[in-house]
């Protein structure tokens, strides 16, 4: 089959050790993935030939077995990358993250959380412990800052101090704690640039344990209603009407294309990033939807 996917990230479980203001999923902690998840996800890494993997949570570590159980149903895997996005607890000593490390059947690539949220947790000391793990057992180690403000990326200088690895900056965005605690990085208005971006993720797709596969891996999926974002398999998914307009077309396209009256002036200044507009694009196609059906529903009762 055609491969049409660049990375499969694998959502195993939402369990996680910390409890950061910002955590996009803290309202999922009991969900994980099941035998028959394990099973699909198996089946669609072979039928689909993804050659790259990411294992995510909550926290990945909390799952090893899991995640190798899936490793061992991959036909070449050898040849397949596999990363994970971390929060680091088990580095206290560079043995200590080598021991943890070395129970993935493969690992490539360890991606580090290190922010002002996961600092409260993760001393410093223990980024340069898991650094040094990383380089003994030759995994390629970065870092993913998420910011709430300008101000944090003074935390590169400190990151600096643990070693010269790879460090990328993403936003804080309103989903789970992050919106119940009002935190997400601000715009002082709505930058029109972004109706010309297309979503970042449109190459890749998502499996969330207990729901299904999609591109979207942010504020669509954990903030509203999934029955058109989300489908219990691959094949699914790639034929969804959503799916098609995510992956062809920027947004300003897609506003069209759902027939949506939308202008400049109808943006706030929180949708000037692609999650944030992709979220209120397709929440205002439901509702125009909605009222819609209601419509129709309203005209047929009154036939009566």
């Amino acid at each position: 089959m055609r491969n049409k996917i660049s990375e499969l990230g694998v959502v195993v479980g939402y369990a996680c050790n910390f409890k950061c203001a910002h955590c996009g999923v803290s309202g999922k902690k009991q969900l994980r993935l099941t035998r028959a998840e394990i099973s699909l996800v198996v089946d669609s890494i072979n039928s689909y030939a993804i050659r790259s993997l990411l294992f995510v949570g909550g926290e990945p570590s909390l799952y090893v077995e899991d995640i190798n159980r899936i490793l061992s149903g991959v036909r070449d895997l050898k040849n397949t990358g596999v990363r994970i996005t971390t929060n680091g607890h088990f580095s206290k000593t560079k043995a200590s993250a080598i021991q943890l490390l070395s129970k993935f059947s493969r690992l490539t690539k360890v991606q580090l959380s290190y922010d002002v949220f996961h600092k409260k947790f993760l001393p410093l000391s223990r980024v340069t412990n898991l650094y040094q793990a990383c380089s003994a057992l030759g995994i390629h180690f970065s870092v993913v800052l998420s910011i709430q403000s300008p101000l944090d990326l003074a935390l590169i200088q400190d990151l600096r101090k643990a070693g010269p690895f790879p460090v990328g900056v993403q936003k804080v965005l309103p989903t789970g704690s992050a919106r119940e605690n009002g935190l997400s990085l601000l715009f002082q208005s709505f930058d029109a640039d972004v109706l010309s971006r297309r979503c970042p993720n449109r190459d890749g797709l998502i499996y969330l344990c207990g729901e299904g596969f999609s591109v979207c891996c942010s504020s669509l999926v954990f903030n509203c209603p999934a029955n058109n974002y989300i489908h219990s398999t691959v094949g699914r998914h790639l034929r969804s009407r959503f799916y098609k307009l995510i992956t062809k077309h920027p947004f300003q396209e897609i506003i069209g294309r759902l027939g949506l009256p939308l202008s400049v002036c109808d943006f706030k200044p929180c949708h000037s990033n692609p999650c944030g507009i992709c979220e209120h694009i397709f929440t205002a196609a439901a509702q125009k939807r909605g009222a819609g059906e209601s419509i129709k529903s309203c005209r047929k009762r009154n036939s009566l």
